[in-house]
């Protein structure tokens, strides 16, 4: 079994999920040290959703290490909502049965049972509910379909662009918004599919600026694994962008690259 160790203390989020994820790929065992509990949270998600071992052990206030093992769970992927409420129960059951046959979701309200009973009843799976002493264990089981003889292909199309109109990531605080926004980029070059291209306008036409921007180091790796990168001309002129990445464009093409795009994301 191969075991690997990552201190990623002082790191900003996304980083300890990121780095954690990359050595799962080459090692059985990740044992990853943290200094927050929130870091924690986010590991325990992500081997959640991978279907991994998870165990924390609390040092001390500022210390956790967290272990996450490739072996899979015994009994499928278990989903535990009961204290985020960030998770969305069908929405976690719809993307861990992409991949697995069998998913088990703790949650807390019925609305939640009753919203993972349709989705069962939808598409035709085995839908179970059980009590537990702070709400409810359900378990849902997709049967496999046997191949047929004459398949026809499924194109899946996973391109995408991401449009960024503010320097910042969110509202209210700019310095979080600064460190939001860096992560969100640096998170955006982890991804397995990237981006076809990234359109800077308005404000966020600032992160491209020489001189002003917090985030070259990032966009200049997305740009060096392809992803385009264009900001509108106009905001180039009204904020007096020295551009350090990328190539100025026009309303017309960011028009033009929204309509035809796949999908569009905006952080």
């Amino acid at each position: 079994m191969k075991k690997q160790q990552l201190d990623a203390q002082g790191l900003a989020c996304p980083l300890p999920v990121i780095q954690t994820k990359k050595l799962l790929v080459d090692n059985d065992v990740v044992e990853t040290i943290v200094d927050n509990f929130i870091a924690t949270q986010n590991l325990e998600k992500m081997a959640t959703q991978l279907g991994y071992e998870y165990s924390v052990k609390e040092e001390n206030k500022n210390k956790y290490v967290v272990t996450i093992s490739k072996e899979k769970q015994e009994d499928g992927v278990v989903i535990d909502t009961l204290s985020d409420k960030c998770v969305v129960p069908v929405t976690q059951a719809r993307r861990t049965l992409e991949t697995e046959t069998r998913v088990i979701l703790l949650v807390r309200a019925e609305e939640n049972v009753e919203n993972l009973r349709r989705f069962a009843e939808k598409n035709n799976y085995v839908f179970k509910v059980s009590n537990l002493e702070e709400g409810f264990k359900v378990e849902i089981q997709r049967e496999e379909v046997e191949e047929q003889e004459e398949k026809l292909p499924i194109v899946k199309d996973d391109s995408y662009i991401v449009v960024i109109n503010k320097k910042i990531m969110g509202h209210s605080s700019e310095e979080l918004g600064k460190r939001l926004i860096k992560g969100f980029l640096y998170a955006l070059g982890e991804q397995e599919v990237l981006p076809k291209k990234i359109i800077f306008y308005n404000d966020g036409s600032i992160l491209v600026d020489k001189e002003r921007s917090h985030v070259l180091d990032e966009l200049r790796q997305l740009e060096d694994n392809g992803v385009e990168i264009v900001c509108c001309g106009a905001c180039i002129d009204y904020n007096k962008i020295d551009l350090a990445v990328g190539n100025p464009t026009n309303m017309y093409f960011i028009v033009e690259d929204m309509r035809k795009a796949n999908k569009v994301v905006q952080p």
